[in-house]
């Protein structure tokens, strides 16, 4: 009896011990629940990325697409969908509507400006679909006291410190320092010969394309070469080059001329043969009315009435045989007209293509002149500072500065290893030295309370 009385009261006990602990656990949760949301309403909201902003040297792919209600299809643009580098004037050269400002705006901005464009210049009831991705940004350039200074491709969240990385980190110091900084001379003179052969070929090669785009038989020599024997060879040969460019296009306009023509006279006489079937039908109809009415009399037999018949049959099929190939020559005339006009707008458009190219290279080639003659700088300027005294036993510090070209001011700011770079900046690198810090002070043990 005892035993069942003790074993009630515990398992009262039990239940009371139960229900309290799970009214403290819901307080307990009511009470963690406002404080995360007080915390949420406390914390400051992030603020939202800045979108890039484009500049000279970006590289983009342009897609355009229309959607056709009549056919109830998209339609790409195809001769505009393309990768346009953006010049060192801020724009973008787009076939059919020209120059578009690029510098200073958003993928989002270039693409809603040239769908405006273009609804504008084909004289749409509605906007086409532009869309504008970055293919390739424009580099940054490391300069200084780093193993392999030079231009770098970029990327979203660069840092300074990275890119200290990419260029092989602090330059080293040793013996071998300043012949490793003459062969770097010389490996940029000749990085700088070979942008400058290639920028001067670029050059002659635009030339000609302008003069083919403008029809002309000559090119005239650009501004930006000088008046030398190599320009003048390069000029040379791209005359000769749109000479003959020039003589296989006219050559084949001239065939599908002749062509036409032919086809043209080939109408004439069979309009002739026609007009004089016409008249032997006619001819042949009346004789058939003759014998018809002698049938009729009797004084001929019908034999020779079937005999007209089968004559005025055969007339009329070979009438029929004359008029179908006048047709079929005049629908080969008419194709030899379009094949004319579709070769002129095909080399129009081929022009309009390698010119826009040519350009991009021009562009891309004056940044490498301007990266290749800084290296040497670089590498002249600094030769005289590398000696072995600055090696002795000294702990070297990275010290950046960013210099930055906003719009038309360029300034050098200070940055620490993660500042964030932009493209086009150019991060310099310099050592500042310190004394060895002493380890003695360090171990030194703590002094009794």
């Amino acid at each position: 009896m005892t035993n069942q009385i003790e074993g009630r009261a515990s398992g009262v006990q039990t239940a009371v011990r139960h229900r309290l602990v799970d009214r403290l656990d819901r307080r307990t949760s009511r009470f963690v629940s406002a404080l995360l949301a007080a915390a949420v309403a406390l914390w400051p909201p992030t603020a939202p990325a800045e979108p890039y902003r484009l500049g000279p040297q970006d590289k983009l792919r342009l897609k355009v697409i229309e959607w056709r209600a009549g056919k109830g299809e998209y339609q790409e643009w195809l001769p505009l969908n393309a990768e346009y580098v953006v010049n060192m004037a801020g724009n973008l050269a787009i076939p059919l509507i020209g120059e578009v400002p690029a510098a200073g705006r958003t993928t989002g901005d270039v693409a809603t400006a040239i769908s405006d464009a273009l609804q504008r210049r084909a004289g749409l009831a509605s906007r086409p679909d532009a869309a504008v991705e970055i293919v390739q940004y424009r580099p940054v350039y490391v300069v200084g006291e780093v193993e392999r200074p030079g231009e770098y491709a970029y990327r979203p969240d660069l840092t300074p410190l990275q890119l200290l990385g990419l260029a092989g980190g602090m330059q080293r110091v040793s013996e071998a320092g300043l012949i490793r900084l003459e062969r770097d001379r010389i490996v940029a003179a000749g990085s700088l010969e070979s942008a400058r052969l290639e920028l001067r070929r670029n050059l002659a090669r635009r030339a000609r394309l302008e003069a083919e785009l403008e029809d002309k038989p000559s090119l005239r020599h650009p501004s930006e070469l000088p008046q030398d024997e190599e320009s003048t060879r390069l000029i040379a040969d791209e005359t000769t080059l749109l000479r003959s460019r020039r003589d296989a296009l006219q050559s084949q306009l001239t065939a599908l001329s002749e062509l036409e023509m032919l086809y043209a006279k080939e109408v004439t006489s069979l309009t002739n043969k026609i007009a004089s079937q016409q008249k032997q039908i006619a001819l042949a109809h009346r004789e058939l009315k003759n014998v018809g009415s002698l049938v009729e009399k009797g004084l001929a037999v019908n034999a020779r009435e079937f005999s007209m018949q089968r004559t005025v049959a055969e007339l009329e099929s070979k009438l029929l045989d004359f008029e179908t190939a006048s047709l079929r020559a005049q629908q080969e005339g008419r194709k030899a007209a379009r094949d004319a006009t579709d070769l002129r707008k095909e080399r129009r458009a081929k022009i309009v293509a390698e010119l826009q190219e040519t350009r991009g290279a021009i562009e891309q080639l004056g940044a490498r002149l301007n990266t290749a003659n800084a290296l040497i700088d670089e590498a002249t300027v600094t030769a005289p500072r590398l000696t072995l005294e600055r090696a002795a036993s000294a702990v070297r510090v990275p010290v950046f500065s960013v210099v930055r070209t906003t719009g038309s001011t360029r300034a050098e700011i200070a940055a620490d290893e993660n500042t964030p770079l932009a493209p086009g900046d150019v991060l310099r690198v310099e050592k500042e030295t310190r004394p060895p810090t002493s380890t003695v002070g360090a171990l030194r043990p703590a002094e009794p309370r």
